[in-house]
């Protein structure tokens, strides 16, 4: 069972589609990309924002204070 949050959505290795790269699908950066004969350069692989897997971690807060050197 998956714990509330730990999807592809709040995982730091994921970025979807869309707008702010939040959308419903996405890659799973978490590895390098895979190769196979379809996609011979590689390729990550795409989620949707509601999956899961054991590799998940939270993502990083989003800095919301300005830093010292921008203060006047």
């Amino acid at each position: 069972m998956k714990e509330k949050g730990r999807t592809c959505y709040f995982c730091r290795f994921w970025i979807g589609e869309g707008v702010r790269e939040r959308g419903p699908h996405g890659e799973c950066r978490r590895y390098p990309p895979v190769v196979t004969a379809r996609h011979p350069d590689g390729k990550f692989p795409r989620t949707i924002s509601t999956a899961a897997c054991g590799e998940w971690q939270r993502m990083a807060a989003a800095a919301t204070e300005e830093p010292a050197a921008a203060r006047p």
